[in-house]
């Protein structure tokens, strides 16, 4: 694009001298009409490179810049619309461009020279002494104000630049579409001539592509959210989607059958962890189909070894991405994995489902009941279980709330990191516009929170106590 801009200033050097001798014949005069024709016609020029160098950094630089939610509170679709027909083109779209600006500057040119040389005709000036002014004084306008000046603000804000210029670009892709097939038609044939390079794409293009498709309606929301889950699959690691320790429901070799037969039931799981003395000496995975043989003896008869059912543990670290675990599972023909700290004790567990609902959403729980981790009361205020995750907690407030350098996942991890302690029932915290109050616990863990968010105007009153009836409606919701 650079060597195109500089062959076309050498040419518009040789097209000013060209019309300046057309311009310079005896007897020309300076006709103010004349003259004011050739000044619009001049500006006009200056307008029109100056918009098509706009858009072309405008239009070209929208993969970095693409942002949906923005296009839909601006009511820009229809605009946004000739957008993206014209990127769909990329190729014609700077053929235009170029042609456009290339058109717009000898315009300029051709007429500055004829109305240098009318200006030279009349007052008797020297001729090479002006036409190097004009020259000079036209390069350093063009360089600035069609030039510079507009693909610096272009790159300040590409999406604003190039939804208010797509009516102006459509049109002239559409009036100049002979001459750009043409010209498009002998590039790639030269093209084809020349070693393609490669360019490979990103995965931040592929997501701009998946909104994209969503604003055209060839992709619904849920599609565009597992493309970019997928994207990001390979950068989350198992501590993210894991089942921390205090979590885990697991059964001791000390359990009888009807211990055991009691937590499937109640639970309604079909894996947990066999430990031995506590959760750092896990001992198998016990599935719940491995002991359907057994529910017709009696519960009672101790004699029953339950235990030889148990299955091999397999372990696995906090620190690896769960696009290797996946791999893991299909290798070691498994669905759950014991999650081990450095110093080789139980951080947690994670299953297959955990895994998937990284890339599909949550899931269903095995007993067809969905885990209800918030309520909303009738005063706006949500109650949260503390293990949900800050990421779906931030969907569902519509806010940001994390960021990569959290060492907490969850709400309940962000409460001890504001509290620095064990926080009592009632307790508050300010979390950005969250008031975040403690609404149940149990032993020494935080169960409930009750989040309100703070709207301008609100007061924060962190010593507030919360009125009797308050207190009493989020313990009851608490034990919901």
């Amino acid at each position: 694009m650079e060597t195109l801009s500089y062959s076309s200033s050498i040419s518009l050097i040789n097209l000013i001298e060209s019309a300046g001798d057309i311009a310079s014949v005896p007897g020309v005069g300076l006709d103010p009409a004349s003259v004011l024709t050739q000044l619009l016609v001049i500006l006009t020029g200056l307008i029109l490179s100056a918009m098509f160098s706009s858009s072309e950094v405008a239009y070209f630089s929208l993969a970095s810049s693409f942002h949906r939610e923005r296009i839909e509170a601006e009511n820009q679709i229809q605009s946004w619309a000739r957008v993206i027909s014209m990127l769909e083109k990329p190729r014609r779209l700077l053929v235009t461009i170029l042609i456009g600006n290339t058109f717009a500057n000898i315009l300029t040119a051709v007429f500055a020279a004829v109305l240098t040389g009318a200006v030279i005709s009349y007052f008797g000036l020297p001729e090479l002494l002006i036409y190097t002014i004009e020259v000079l004084v036209l390069t350093f306008t063009i360089a600035i104000l069609t030039e510079i000046t507009p693909k610096i603000l272009a790159m300040k804000d590409p999406m604003k630049v190039a939804l208010k210029l797509s009516r102006f670009l459509y049109f002239w892709f559409i009036v100049l579409l002979p001459v750009t097939s043409m010209i498009t038609f002998f590039t790639k044939k030269i093209e084809k001539s020349l070693p393609a390079p490669f360019n490979p794409i990103s995965s931040h293009d592929i997501m701009t592509i998946a909104e994209m498709g969503e604003i055209q309606g060839t992709l619904r929301g849920d599609e565009r959210e597992i493309i970019e889950n997928v994207i990001e699959f390979g950068n989350t690691t198992v501590k993210e989607i894991m089942t921390s320790r205090v979590n885990i429901v697991a059964v001791s070799t000390e359990d009888t059958m009807e211990d055991v037969l009691t937590v499937i039931r109640e639970k309604s799981i079909s894996r947990m962890p066999l430990y031995e003395g506590n959760l750092d000496h896990i001992a198998g995975i016990i599935h719940s189909k491995d002991l359907l043989p057994y529910i017709s003896t009696s519960n009672k008869d101790t004699s029953i070894n339950w235990k030889v059912n148990a299955r091999r543990a397999f372990f696995i670290p906090a620190t690896k991405k769960i696009d290797d675990l996946l791999k893991d599972f299909q290798r070691e023909k498994t669905h759950i994995a014991i999650v081990v700290d450095e110093y080789g004790g139980t951080e947690g567990m994670v299953t297959l489902d955990d895994v998937l609902e990284e890339i599909i959403g949550d899931l269903q729980e095995e007993n067809g009941n969905a885990e209800l981790l918030y309520t909303r009361r009738k005063d706006g205020d949500y109650i949260f279980d503390a293990q949900i995750d800050l990421d779906d907690m931030a969907d569902i407030l519509g806010m940001e709330l994390t960021t990569d350098q959290d060492e907490y996942e969850t709400l309940g991890g962000l409460i001890y990191h504001l509290t620095e302690r064990i926080p009592e029932t009632g307790e508050k915290a300010r979390f950005r516009d969250l008031e975040l109050t403690v609404a149940k616990v149990d032993n020494n863990r935080v169960k409930k929170v009750r989040v309100h968010v703070i709207e301008e105007g609100d007061h924060y009153q962190k010593d507030r106590p919360d009125t009797e009836s308050d207190t009493e409606s989020d313990n009851d919701q608490a034990e919901k």
